[in-house]
């Protein structure tokens, strides 16, 4: 299985994370392609951020789409995922789409962790689409600046571990960590939690090499229509080849 790693904001070292659990989880079994962005922002906080980023997405996948078996959007707030299912017809899956829907075959009350209060309305607005309130226990936000770059992480592990505690405290029977800088610490601190930990990294791993094992299960890829025009020669010769009958031709 070749998979496409694809972080649709900027900063390589988070692309390098869950990477590098992808190649934990799934060892020889397949081929870990890291793609990031090159252009947008460094890391998607905003409604702004994450308009831009679907943008980038496309724009990576389209590039990369003849070399790929699946594709795990590294990006927490799932961007542009539904659009590249079609663009691809391929399988194609968010981390926190995954993480979502690993915990639930686990436990009946999910517990989140996310980084950065102004984040959370993105969270809640990108989620909602997976029902995220319907068992819902718990929802605890943190500050982990030291995530998102190299180093020690010891006092990440602490504030996470904390965290979860607290949800389990609340009532959650399994935890979910939500971002991409969090990716290996299901595996790295699950042993000693109170509760079941799922990040995107194993989950989508997990999911998306049972997708491809099982055959042509994928969305098949949608005809070309749109008439595109400034975007990049890839994402023209994926999503503009053909033109769109309801638009008049000029």
């Amino acid at each position: 299985m070749r998979l496409l790693c694809l972080n649709a904001n900027r900063t390589s070292f988070v692309t390098a994370t869950v990477a590098s659990e992808l190649r934990a989880v799934l060892g020889p079994c397949a081929t870990v392609i890291e793609a990031t962005a090159d252009f947008g922002p460094d890391v998607i906080r905003t409604h702004l951020d994450q308009a831009i980023a679907t943008h980038a997405a496309v724009d990576l996948a389209a590039r990369h789409a003849a070399n790929i078996d699946a594709v795990l959007v590294a990006a927490s707030f799932d961007p542009a995922v539904e659009a590249l299912r079609g663009l691809l017809g391929k399988p194609v899956l968010g981390i926190s789409q995954a993480s979502i829907t690993f915990a639930r075959m686990i436990g009946r009350r999910i517990g989140y962790v996310s980084a950065g209060a102004i984040s959370t309305p993105l969270y809640r607005d990108t989620l909602s689409r997976y029902d995220i309130d319907r068992d819902c226990a718990d929802w605890q936000v943190v500050e982990t600046p030291a995530a998102y770059a190299q180093g020690d992480k010891t006092s990440v592990h602490a504030i996470v571990t904390e965290a979860v505690q607290r949800l389990a405290d609340n009532g959650a029977d399994v935890a979910v960590l939500l971002g991409a800088v969090y990716c290996g610490l299901a595996r790295k601190l699950g042993p000693s939690s109170p509760i079941p930990i799922v990040d995107g990294g194993l989950s989508g791993a997990l999911m998306l090499q049972a997708l491809c094992q099982a055959g042509p299960l994928a969305a098949p890829r949608l005809p070309a229509r749109s008439q595109m025009k400034g975007v990049s020669p890839e994402l023209t010769a994926f999503a503009g080849s053909s033109p769109d009958p309801c638009v008049p031709q000029t």
